[in-house]
């Protein structure tokens, strides 16, 4: 896109879109033994309506899916195998990835075979969907966000070098640390977890590299939000662009197995599911919650499919969880001053499928500039944009999420004894308000690092507040707690205020009361029944293609305008303006020296 460009249209694996707005990547995978995260108990059994509909039109073509169970990894590996034995002549299914993390198997199946798993008790089954890359379109940046979002305001602290920030993780298309901003970047080598054909060592694909640049990297003139952390890479998508959910959760698995080890408290997503759902029964959604339970920050994006700055449902995992923080994208014009800010017309808000407004925050994420390899997808897909020698300009909520991803980490150098409720708090209250933003573009208001450090050491609210009580704990097999959907769901049928003690008014500005942060009209269990047939959220996926190229014209209006200039002999071709770049000016850095939250150390 230039503001999210769709390079592709969803399908079975994950497309990326322009990147400006990749899809967020899906969940992880947790802890070996770890256990599903839902309730036990829970008998009914759902099946995504996407896989009915697939058993129905062509029952003989194999569909790759998720099964979750509520007796955990067992009883659905004991229901993928009474699936696979049926003998209707379509042939066995394969068993390709356990999911401890959420109690379940990833497998592949002759669709047929989804009227035997609908007949066994307390399974959720769900497709493998692929994934889309949410693009785009002393330290020192040359752009304006490090400075307008306060985090250059920590990377020297109180005058003295900042203390490192906990090690991060970025769920993504992989880092090439031949690039001179990733160079050294990595705690440990690259995790390859990717099982999609094509993917080349390092970043084939570019994406990753440009959202880890943006999160930690040390280029001359283009330092990213956490130059004092390191990063731990794990490659999901590959060489197109395409992530399968497995793999994303088993990238969840892997942190959470690994966190203590390498002290990983942050992760970012900049990805997102093709496939409509609730947070109750998705397996992405099921395995950012166990790396939020276990102590990880969970960063996710968005997405870029909003229509014109309109509202329209958050549907897709990892971003529609309640629990983590979702970044929009916020244009920030390109100046310091707040009274213009407004979120990017093609930045998603609106309130998920179960009612929970969303995004949370907004962070710069348009024409934003980063790191690609020479070699990459996305730099052929995108030769307009080169910024500069080894870097592209692009939009998109998903590197507007590696700033908060870093922000949190930046809060955590500080106070690395925070929880991930108190670092969503401290990130929210510290939030300022975006005058000309329509309510609830940007959620509580946009960032400002510097004011929410501020905060630190005093009372911080817990926006996670009201669902934490529905926190329970399976301890034979895991001392990580998990959601209790069935009884959040009784308590929300009769209470449609239940969340009143996330949103206490002495909290939040009278702005931010706006938007109601939770509505029951939203919410409408008839979606995901077991007996459901309906296909309205499921079938319109298709229109995320057709929002995304739409979206993509705005910006690329503006570098086409760019090129002609060029061309015309109004721009020099070593002018840096040939692309908008929302640079850090002369009287912007002397207006910075007069703000406590914003001042760049010295």
């Amino acid at each position: 896109m230039t503001d999210g460009i769709d390079r592709r249209t969803p399908s079975a694996a994950l497309s990326p879109r322009h990147r400006l707005a990749k899809t967020i990547g899906l969940l992880a995978v947790c802890l070996v033994a770890l256990s599903w995260i839902g309730n036990a108990a829970a008998a009914t059994t759902v099946v995504d309506p996407s896989l009915l509909a697939a058993a129905k039109a062509n029952p003989a073509q194999s569909q790759r899916m998720i099964i979750l169970s509520a007796k955990a990894m067992t009883g659905a590996t004991d229901a993928f195998k009474t699936a696979s034995a049926v003998n209707d002549g379509y042939g066995a299914g394969t068993l390709r990835k356990q999911l401890s993390l959420v109690g379940g198997v990833a497998v592949t199946l002759p669709a047929a075979r989804v009227s035997t798993l609908a007949k066994i008790s307390g399974l959720t089954v769900t497709p493998d969907a692929t994934l889309k890359q949410t693009a785009f379109d002393g330290y020192s940046n040359v752009q304006l966000w490090p400075y307008l979002s306060g985090i250059a305001h920590l990377w020297t602290y109180q005058w003295n070098p900042a203390p490192p920030t906990p090690t991060i993780a970025v769920v993504d298309s992989g880092v090439n640390t031949s690039v001179p901003a990733m160079a050294n970047r990595l705690l440990v080598p690259q995790v390859n977890l990717c099982s999609l054909s094509p993917n080349s060592s390092g970043d084939g694909d570019g994406h990753g590299t440009f959202v880890s640049s943006i999160l930690a990297g040390v280029g001359s003139g283009h330092v990213g939000a956490a130059p004092n952390g390191k990063l731990i890479s794990l490659d999901v998508v590959n060489d197109q662009g395409e992530a399968a959910t497995s793999d994303v959760i088993a990238a969840a698995q892997w942190i959470v197995d690994h966190r203590n080890q390498y002290n990983i408290k942050v992760v970012n997503f900049s990805l997102q599911s093709t496939t409509p759902s609730h947070f109750v029964n998705d397996p992405l959604d099921k395995a950012v919650e166990k790396l939020w339970f276990s102590g990880v920050v969970v960063v996710t994006a968005a997405g870029n499919y909003g229509v014109d700055g309109q509202p329209t449902s958050v549907r897709y995992a990892p971003g529609n969880d309640p629990f983590v923080i979702t970044v929009g994208a916020l244009d920030n014009k390109g100046t310091l001053n707040r009274s213009d800010d407004i979120a990017a017309p093609w930045s998603t808000r609106g309130y998920t499928l179960d009612g929970f407004a969303k995004p949370e925050i907004g962070a710069s994420g348009r024409y934003m500039v980063g790191a690609v390899p020479a070699s990459s997808t996305l730099l052929s897909q995108f030769p307009n944009n080169v910024f500069s020698p080894g870097y592209l300009e692009l939009s998109g909520t998903s590197f507007a999420a590696p700033v908060v991803a870093g922000a949190a980490a930046q809060l955590l150098a500080l106070h690395p004894e925070l929880t991930p409720d108190q670092v969503k708090g401290a990130l929210l209250l510290g939030s300022e308000q975006a005058p000309a933003a329509t309510a609830g573009s940007l959620g509580v208001g946009e960032l400002n690092t510097g004011k929410s450090a501020s905060l630190l050491g005093g009372a911080l609210p817990n926006p996670n507040a009201a669902l934490n009580s529905f926190l329970a704990y399976d301890w034979s097999t895991s001392t990580i707690p998990y959601f209790d959907a069935d009884k959040w769901t009784k308590a929300i049928a009769g209470n449609s205020s239940w969340d009143a003690t996330s949103w206490e008014a002495k909290w939040w500005t009278s702005a931010s009361q706006e938007t109601k942060w939770w509505t029951s009209v939203a919410w409408e269990t008839k979606w995901w029944t077991s007996v459901s047939q309906e296909t309205k959220w499921w079938t319109s996926v298709a229109g995320v293609t057709k929002w995304w190229t739409s979206t993509s014209t705005a910006d690329a209006a503006w570098v086409a305008q760019s090129q002609a200039d060029l061309r015309n002999g109004t721009l020099a071709q070593a002018d840096t303006k040939t692309l908008p770049g929302y640079l850090l000016t002369q009287s912007d850095f002397a207006a910075l020296r007069l703000d406590p939250f914003l001042a760049p150390a010295p």
